[in-house]
Order: C-alpha cells, then structure tokens, then sequence
C-alpha cells in the first residue's frame, strides 16, 4: 500500500538524519558500531547499480535502494532492541552484499545473489 512506502520514506529520511542509531544497535546486538556503520551506509546511503532485472532488458541505473517498509521497521527495532532474529538476519545479509560490492564490483545482482547463498535475505 501507498501509504507504509510514503511511510518507509520518512522512516530513511529520519534515519540518514541521526547518528545515534549506530550506538544503540551496536550496544542492543553486541555488533562493533564500524559495522553497524558500514551496513548503515549500504542500506540508506551509497547509490548502487540496480541491475536486478538486467536480463529482462531494464537497464541498470545508479542510486539509492527504494525504501522498503520492512527494512524500515527492522532498523527501527534493531535501534530500539527489540528486534527479531529476522533483524538480525538482515544485518547479515546487508553486510555480506556490501562486502561483495567491495570486493567484487557494483553489481546489485551479483551481490545480493552471493549474500543470498550464505545469508538469505529475510525481505
């Protein structure tokens, strides 16, 4: 529905505001802040090549991820700390496709597939 992606939105806009949620997702996971900040950065700020449907003829296109509902409601527990294994599934995931698109080039697709073999994506 319209309405929980405009929501998502404002969710991403707030969190790209603050800092904060580094500390406490840290102290609530028992995860070092540099990679709570490091999936941070992948998941709300870098601009990626979303190449996805590639093979289906749409070209890929550098920018952000579209916000996504569950996304913004898992940062929000994480920050919180009344997450869910499925939180911490994608903290996992998000750090493996980052570390993919470090090492093995900007490819959405490929990324997202190779985090997927070892941490599936909960979304």
């Amino acid at each position: 529905d319209e309405d929980a992606w405009a929501a998502a939105e404002r969710i991403y806009t707030s969190i790209r505001a603050t800092a904060l949620d580094i500390s406490q997702i840290s102290q609530n996971t028992g995860i070092k802040p540099a990679n709570i900040q490091k999936i941070k950065e992948h998941i709300f700020f870098k601009k990626h090549l979303l190449d996805r449907y590639r093979d289906y003829g749409v070209p890929p296109e550098w920018r952000r991820f579209d916000a996504s509902p569950e996304m913004a409601k898992s940062w929000l527990r994480l920050t919180a700390g009344n997450y869910t294994e499925i939180d911490l599934a994608l903290l996992r995931h998000e750090a493996a496709e980052s570390w993919f698109m470090r090492k093995h080039g900007p490819s959405y697709l490929d990324a997202h597939s190779a985090a997927d073999r070892r941490y599936p994506s909960p979304y």
